[in-house]
This record gives structure tokens, C-alpha cells and sequence, in this order.
């Protein structure tokens, strides 16, 4: 796996096991609040091993990448984004990035591609909405009660079938995989995530998005319902691709990995 350095940290990037390749293009695949790259597991292997180079950075303070002190908000993570896929592209010899986010890591890739002269070619956004609102009361369980806080978001976060087995990918406990990811990451990471996300307001920064997009929804996310990831792709100056995703809640890279992998797959290869 690669291990870039960024503003003088340590970055570990998944690559979806397969080694970079000069020339070809770039898949930036960012996590959500509270998460590592290990989200993107199906999708990352599957470009992986259809003309990409895949970099899934742990963002600062996630899994095994170090923190910096002046992560607080989502522009924060869109200028780090910008240096991260600038260093990633000239190691991997790619001229063309695409940025594919889910949840926070939406957020985010809106940010980076809404700059000027930035390095996104195409952004995918999955889970995504034109705010990302969070109930005051699990803001602070993120930091009083943790686990409370990880129950809910396992909870809440998956579709009814999640709750009653029915992965894709035999033996897999989503719930269960949720909360273990959670667990992992420190609490005062968690709540620093969730605040960015509360103060996000994606109609700012959404109109400055001009180059190709697709927003993916799925047909049961409580936490961002299909509704606001139509109202943000709307907002996309010249619009945006819009696909629903049926039967997944908001983890649907794991509540269904083949639809969400094909829809990637579909729309990096129409461009």
C-alpha cells in the first residue's frame, strides 16, 4: 500500500491491491466521517483492475494516517484533498484525477472540485446532499458517549435489509462493521467530522463545480434521502447525474456493492 507524505504526515493510501501504472488515470476515493479507506474496499479493487490507479487515503486522524491541527472544517479537508491527489497523481504517473466521496468524503470532493484550476477532471458523490445536518444530541454523544453515538450511527445509517442480514458479500455483519470502524477512530476525531459536516453548506460551493458529476443516492439513506442528493446534484452548474440505488440506506458502497461499483464504473468510463 502507498504511504504518501503530506504537509510533513504520514498518509496511508489503499490502492485496491494492485500497483499504480503511469499514464493511467486516477480514482480518489474518500471516506466518511469516522472512517478509513477499508469503506471502499469492493469499489477500489474492482477499478483497480479496470485502468485506474486507486488512491483511498486514510484522511488526517483516520485509521493509520497522522492527524494535523487545522483540520476543523470541510474546506480544511478540500485544500489537504487538493495537495494529497497533486502528490498521489505525480506518484502514480496519472495526468487525470476523478473523485469519488461518500458522505463527508462528499462534501469534500465538492469542496476540491469547486476550486479553481484544481485537479478534479470528475467527481461521484455518494450519500451526498446540499447540507449534512446533525441531531445536536449525537454532536455531543460523539464526545460524552461514544459508543451511544456509534450504536445509532450503525443503526440509523443502514437500510432495513442491513438490519436483517442480506449482504451482497457472504458473511458480512454491516452493523457490526460500522461499529468496529467507529470504534477505531479516536472520539475527538468523530465529533470534529460531524461538526464540519453540521456547518457545510454545499450550495455554496456546488455552483462551482463544472466538470462532470454523478450523484448517487440510496432509495432508503435516512441520514441524506434521495430528495437531498437530487438537490445537490441540481445545484452543479450545468447539473449533474443522478442515480438511486435501491433497497441501500446511506452505507450502500457495503449494502450494495454492485450497483454502486457498476455506476462508477458506468459513468468513469462514459467520460
Amino acid at each position: 500500500m502507498p504511504e504518501l507524505e503530506i504537509r510533513g504526515r504520514q498518509v496511508y493510501c489503499g490502492a485496491g491491491g494492485a500497483a499504480w501504472k503511469p499514464r493511467q488515470p486516477l480514482a480518489l476515493l474518500l471516506h466518511g466521517a469516522g472512517c478509513d479507506h477499508t469503506v471502499w474496499a469492493l469499489q477500489a479493487r474492482s477499478l483497480a483492475q479496470h485502468g485506474w490507479n486507486v488512491a483511498a487515503p486514510d484522511l488526517p486522524g483516520h485509521g493509520a494516517s497522522e492527524d494535523l491541527d487545522d483540520m476543523s472544517t470541510i474546506a480544511d479537508y478540500a485544500a489537504w484533498t487538493v495537495d494529497f491527489a497533486a502528490e498521489a497523481a505525480a506518484s502514480a504517473g496519472s495526468r487525470e484525477v476523478a473523485v469519488i466521496g461518500h458522505s463527508m468524503g462528499a462534501c469534500i470532493a465538492v469542496d476540491a472540485a469547486a476550486r479553481p484550476n484544481g485537479p478534479t477532471k470528475r467527481v461521484a458523490l455518494l450519500g451526498a446532499g446540499e447540507t449534512l445536518r446533525v441531531n445536536p444530541g449525537l454532536l455531543a454523544d460523539t464526545l460524552k458517549r461514544p459508543l451511544n453515538a456509534h450504536r445509532f450511527i450503525a443503526a440509523f445509517g443502514h437500510g432495513t435489509g442491513a438490519h436483517f442480514g442480506g449482504a451482497e458479500s457472504p458473511g458480512l455483519w454491516m452493523l457490526g462493521a460500522t461499529m468496529a470502524l467507529l470504534d477505531r477512530c479516536a472520539p475527538k476525531v468523530l465529533h470534529r467530522d460531524f461538526a464540519a459536516c453540521n456547518a457545510w453548506e454545499g450550495s455554496e460551493s456546488a455552483p462551482s463545480v463544472s466538470c462532470p458529476a454523478l450523484v448517487v443516492a440510496g432509495a432508503k439513506d435516512r441520514m441524506t434521502p434521495p430528495r437531498a442528493g437530487r438537490a445537490l446534484a441540481d445545484r452543479i452548474s450545468g447539473g449533474a447525474g443522478f442515480v438511486t440505488v435501491a433497497d441501500a440506506g446511506h452505507m450502500l458502497m457495503a449494502e450494495a456493492p454492485g450497483a454502486v461499483t457498476r455506476c462508477l464504473r458506468g459513468f468513469l468510463g462514459a467520460h
